[in-house]
């Protein structure tokens, strides 16, 4: 049985950090030249639609606002669950987004249009980053910006029932990624990172194109929280 570590992970800052860097750090490789570890990915995405790349297409057109349940899991190179997570998220293309995970620790991941803010909620504390030079080509990315910046990204493979996508950027921090879609819209995202470990990222629960409250992309530190940014004179 796959073990499962609950509420184990929830004081450890560098599983915080890790789940952050598989999908919102476009980030240089921090690891030496591991060959990713390729899992069989057809079975898994075999029952969304075998018209992917027109999928693709049409999300990149049609879909402005994308906002449902997800459930995250990584792999390491033996295929072997080393971490998981859930929660909801919003997203408001091209430059917007919410994420918040409810378990097993909670967590708001928000960006703005100007500056990406992450709150972890236990700790009660704060670091806020300039938007654009952290995400750049990230794999939450993926899911926003348009489709001429996917194209100068990555290529695009499209393959049996889902798009393979190889960053052109040799230094970029994951070796491809994967995205199933189902009518039009995103189910599933895998990324294979430099070290051999898989990230996959189911998503439920769907709604396309539904009103968003704009409030849900601004953020306000709480009172009291401790406040950090890497990057000078980007809060206050």
């Amino acid at each position: 049985m796959v073990p499962r570590f609950g509420d184990a992970i929830i004081g450890d800052p560098l599983k915080r950090k890790d789940r952050l860097q598989r999908l919102f750090w476009k980030g240089g490789r921090t690891g030496g030249a591991a060959t990713a570890a390729l899992v069989v990915v057809a079975a898994f995405f075999q029952p969304v639609t075998a018209g992917a790349l027109e999928d693709l297409e049409r999300y990149y057109l049609e879909v402005e606002t994308l906002q449902g349940r997800f459930e995250q899991f990584t792999l390491d190179e033996r295929d072997q669950l080393v971490d998981e997570s859930s929660g909801e998220f919003v997203i408001a293309r091209p430059d917007r987004f919410h994420w918040s995970y409810t378990a097993p620790f909670r967590q708001e991941i928000v960006a703005d249009g100007e500056r990406l803010w992450i709150f972890d909620v236990e700790l009660d504390q704060v670091t806020v980053h300039i938007q654009g030079g952290v995400l750049g080509s990230a794999p939450v990315q993926l899911l926003s910006g348009d489709y001429a910046g996917l194209e100068e990204a990555f290529e695009i493979l499209p393959e049996d029932g889902f798009i393979r996508l190889l960053p052109r950027d040799p230094d970029q921090a994951f070796d491809q990624a994967r995205l199933g879609f189902r009518d039009g819209a995103p189910v599933a995202l895998e990324v294979d990172d430099a070290l051999g470990q898989t990230t996959r990222v189911e998503f439920v629960e769907l709604q396309v194109n539904a009103p968003v409250d704009a409030d849900r992309f601004r953020f306000e530190p709480p009172p009291g929280a401790d406040v950090y940014s890497p990057e000078p004179g980007v809060y206050p």
